[in-house]
């Protein structure tokens, strides 16, 4: 059994676990940001370390990463900030920040308008709390990650294993003891499981216990009863932990008395670590040749002895399928996730947020290029528009008033003033251009049916539509393990989801080395053609593909991933 068996607490030590608490840092800074009245909207941090990425989240990301690039890339150690305005007319701030790997990295911000110098000097300042969150999470870590260490260190310190167990459950016992209140009670036991019963093995500042007493007849009640429902039980006075190998209940930790969640975190980990150990420690203390011959014994007895013809039947049976496994040929196949899409695939997503005016399509129309979609409801903005021109002129007019009458003062004033009115009416006037939706190819709409929602709101960025040229292709998502063995050229055979009756073949015209993950797997992504007459499809069907790769025994095709998993565990592991 491995530490995997259990409930991982403690990431490895790497920089993943820092990078972890990248995403919540960053979401924090920015409600402060906007807390100290900045309008920042979005932050971005880059490093070389990948972990250490968190890229802007815009509908209008691509320009901003062009932007967010050109100043990393004027970001150097005699110029620390480097100031960039977008075409939105927001400012694009980077500047250093040192990780706490030690390695340097640069983060950004997008402010929005008005800009002056001390919006820059808060967000400069802020930097040192988005860095003392990064430390301190990292701190944090390496803390416990230490003092794990140090707890496996004494038990492993340990000849034998009952020895290594007392060890282990005093030092836990102290460890959890330190995150409860000076005043809680807090009482550790650990229980093996052997036919079919919780059985007392250790507990904390016992060396021996009397199986009797009411204290321990309660513990090994609860222990029992977790064996048995294979589930944590959390009661007002006890706590109980069950831990697996293999999905079966091995042994249990019973906590009586207080146990808060941070207490319980650490009986998981440091449970998760050395349970396992102390369990094969102590059946290695037992003589493996007897073990083995003992097993073997009983089995060879079973069938060269009278009777026990269920045994001889299921060998003669076993060898039979054996041979079967082994000496027919079939098709080797690999299988892998497939989806259709379109050749050209675009979205058009809500410029600005707004309600819904008029819906114009529906999934499943066909649309041309520069073709209305949907419009948005413009009348406050036309108001707004109004408004604004009008403020344009007032200010227009103070700037003549200010000029006749040759205030310097009032000029550089009421100038500034103008500005601001033309760039906020420049603004508005940019959202009435973009409240109608429009085509941006022509081809299939494949989702977006707002139809039913006229007056809902839409949010920025929001995707609305989603359109598909003509054409199709077949794309399928073969698994890392099997990429190998998949060839141009190789045959295979899709069927689809909405037409499982029916499978339609196909040849492999391309495999890419680009990577994805899908439904936790990784795999390459790999493209094919039609063989023969092309189905009725439509862009987003998926299904279920078979690659012929070649012709194998049926005992190697069904054995393959877990040889490939066992060569790789024990490459990383042992050998």
């Amino acid at each position: 059994m491995t530490a995997d068996d259990h409930e991982a607490v403690l990431p490895p030590p790497s920089a993943t676990p820092q990078a972890a608490e990248l995403a919540p840092a960053l979401a924090i800074w920015l409600q402060r940001l906007h807390a100290a009245g900045l309008g920042c909207q979005g932050v971005a941090l880059h490093a070389a370390d990948a972990a250490w990425r968190s890229p802007f989240e815009r509908a209008d990301v691509a320009e901003i990463n062009v932007a967010w690039a050109e100043a990393r890339a004027r970001v150097t150690r005699d110029s620390p900030v480097a100031l960039s305005r977008v075409a939105t007319g927001e400012l694009l701030v980077a500047t250093h920040l040192m990780l706490p790997s030690g390695q340097p990295g640069i983060v950004g911000a997008l402010l929005s308008p008005p800009h002056n110098d001390r919006s820059l000097q808060l967000l400069l300042l802020s930097l040192g709390w988005l860095q003392l969150t990064l430390s301190a999470a990292s701190l944090a870590h390496n803390q416990r990650a230490a003092e794990l260490l140090e707890l496996m260190g004494h038990v492993a310190s340990h000849k034998e294993a009952r020895g290594a167990a007392q060890d282990w459950v005093n030092r836990t016992a102290a460890w959890a003891r330190r995150e409860l209140p000076p005043d809680a009670d807090l009482r550790l036991a650990l229980f093996e499981v052997r036919h079919e019963r919780a059985r007392w093995w250790v507990a904390a500042d016992v060396a021996y216990a009397e199986t009797g007493s009411p204290a321990v007849q309660a513990a090994t009640e609860i222990a029992q009863r977790a064996f048995v429902e294979g589930r944590e039980l959390n009661e007002p006075e006890a706590w109980a932990l069950p831990l697996l190998d293999q999905g079966e209940v091995v042994a249990v930790l019973v906590v009586q008395g207080e146990a808060t969640p941070a207490a319980q975190q650490v009986l998981r980990t440091s449970a998760a670590l050395a349970e396992p150990l102390l369990r094969h420690w102590r059946a290695a203390e037992l003589p493996l040749p007897v073990q083995t011959w003992r097993a073997l014994r009983r089995v060879g007895n079973r069938l060269s002895g009278p009777g026990h013809w269920a045994w001889k039947a299921g060998a003669a049976a076993a060898v039979l399928v054996l041979a079967v496994l082994l000496l027919i040929p079939v098709d080797d196949r690999v299988t892998a996730h497939t989806v259709i899409e379109g050749r050209t695939r675009q979205l058009v997503t809500a410029p600005f947020e707004g309600f819904i005016a008029e819906a114009l399509v529906r999934p499943g129309d066909r649309v041309q290029q520069g073709q209305v979609l949907l419009r948005l409801d413009d009348r406050d903005l036309k108001l707004e528009q109004a408004k604004l021109r009008g403020d344009r002129d007032q200010a227009a007019a103070k700037l003549r008033q200010a000029m006749a009458d040759r205030e310097a003062a009032s000029v550089a004033l009421t100038s500034a003033e103008l500005q601001g009115a033309e760039g906020q009416l420049a603004l508005v006037e940019a959202k009435l251009a973009r409240a109608q939706l429009v085509a941006p190819i022509a081809g299939l709409v494949i989702s977006g049916d707002w139809v039913q929602q006229v007056g809902s709101p839409a949010e920025l960025g929001k995707e609305m539509f989603e359109i598909a040229s003509e054409g199709y292709r077949v794309v399928l998502h073969v698994p890392e393990r099997d990429i190998a063995r998949v060839r141009v050229g190789q045959p295979g055979v899709l069927r689809l989801a909405g037409q499982p009756q029916d499978g339609h073949a196909f040849e492999l015209s391309r495999v890419t080395a680009t990577a994805s993950v899908q439904d936790g797997a990784n795999g390459f992504r790999a493209e094919a053609a039609w063989v023969g007459e092309t189905p009725p499809l439509s862009p987003g069907m998926q299904g279920v593909a078979k690659v012929v790769v070649g012709t194998s025994n049926l005992l190697t095709i069904w054995t393959r991933e877990s040889v490939a998993w066992l060569r790789l565990k024990l490459w990383q592991y042992w050998i």
